[in-house]
């Protein structure tokens, strides 16, 4: 494997962990309340919770593109001890 593949493998790798760290309490959250609140079924608590989830990743796929777009667009600056 290509040393730049493995970096940005490992760059993905983090992000999706840090979300999920993120979404983890929140989906348990949802979940407590589904079940004591409401006294749905546990597949139905599931299935909603998978498009919550779902949701979750599409939000942070929006929002890690629109970061990197603003990246790309700025100027990359000069590194005088570069090699």
């Amino acid at each position: 494997m290509q040393k730049d593949i493995k970096k940005q493998y490992k760059k993905d790798v983090k992000r999706i962990f840090i979300w999920l760290l993120i979404m983890l309490p929140f989906l348990a959250v949802i979940t407590f309340c589904f079940t004591y609140f409401l006294n749905m079924n546990n597949a139905l608590n599931i299935f909603l919770l998978v498009i919550i989830g779902g949701f979750g990743v599409l939000l942070m796929e929006f929002i890690y593109k629109k970061i990197q777009d603003k990246k790309e667009k700025q100027p990359k600056k000069h590194d005088p001890y570069a090699d």
